[in-house]
């Protein structure tokens, strides 16, 4: 209850968790949402479109108008409110889905490496420094390339969240060699309880809100992450929405119809800047010696 008190006494903290919380309301109601405005975000509207033109929208503002209330896309019409919402949908569930993978696995990794140390944790600690060495955005694009039948989303989540489990299990690793030296555990070791009971009970309680933090701090990230695969055309693959893909979709046109190219721009910044300053918060509410001064 602190750092929930913590974080709705600050203003910038309190207006990213609305945002944040408008997203995620936003992606869930994807299907109401487009029930409501009568579109899909594979129907093509035609006659929203003017050939004459080269495919541009008809109307002002990229075809924005009660029908289409963000516009549609140039060429083939689909509703650009529909695609945002639903690429909401899929940026979200990508990135949370491997931030949840590389937690678990780094929590696991770093918490064992941690606490036993020796042989353990020099094996542990070499496959981190392994992975950490290599240029992951090459080896995502490689990897998602080579298995061309798979499902990108599936795929994406599994990759991302190995690439990522890492940097959760070198925080874990510290705070858990920490954590194991502390009196709490040798008291506890002392009264006969077991390395598992001490592992579970003493020390992995003591490691929520570093693993909190970092959790928060992660999903950011894979949405960026995410948007920038499917830009570069490895990501997700149409007809499936994502704001990467739009925007790649949308960078010849932005001269010419630059809400089409603004609109999945300005939802990929606002969110991704939303939990980067929600995470600065929880960090700042767990850890009160991290605030700026």
């Amino acid at each position: 209850m602190t750092v929930i008190r913590k974080l709705v006494s600050q203003r910038s903290a309190a207006l990213a968790f609305a945002v944040v919380a408008g997203l995620v309301l936003l992606a869930v109601a994807a299907p109401l949402i487009t029930w409501i405005a009568g579109s899909s975000p594979t129907a093509f509207h035609g006659d929203a479109v003017d050939p004459g033109l080269g495919g541009l929208p008809r109307g002002a503002a990229g075809g924005i108008s009660a029908r289409h209330w963000l516009g549609v896309e140039p060429v083939n019409g689909r509703d650009v409110l529909a695609r945002v919402v639903y690429g909401a949908q899929v940026s979200l569930l990508i990135a949370v889905l491997a931030t949840v993978l590389s937690v678990l696995l780094g929590t696991a990794l770093g918490l064992v490496a941690g606490f036993f140390g020796g042989w353990v944790d020099t094996v542990i600690g070499r496959t981190m420094d392994l992975l950490l060495s290599f240029p992951s955005l090459i080896f995502m694009i490689a990897l998602i390339s080579a298995a061309p039948g798979t499902d990108r989303r599936l795929l994406l989540v599994v990759v991302l969240g190995f690439f990522g489990w890492p940097y959760v299990g070198r925080i874990v690793r510290g705070q858990a060699m920490v954590l194991a030296r502390g009196e709490f555990v040798a008291a506890a070791r002392v009264l006969g309880a077991s390395r598992r009971a001490l592992l579970v009970r003493e020390v992995l309680p003591n490691l929520t809100g570093p693993v909190l933090v970092v959790a928060t701090m992660s999903i950011p990230g894979y949405i960026a992450t995410e948007a920038g695969l499917s830009f570069l055309g490895v990501g997700v693959q149409a007809p499936t929405p994502s704001w990467g893909q739009m925007i790649a979709t949308a960078v010849p046109w932005y001269a010419s119809d630059p809400a089409y190219f603004l609109i999945p721009g300005v939802f990929l910044f606002v969110t991704v800047l939303a939990f980067n300053v929600l995470g600065d918060a929880v960090r700042d509410a767990l850890d009160p010696r991290s605030q700026r001064r």
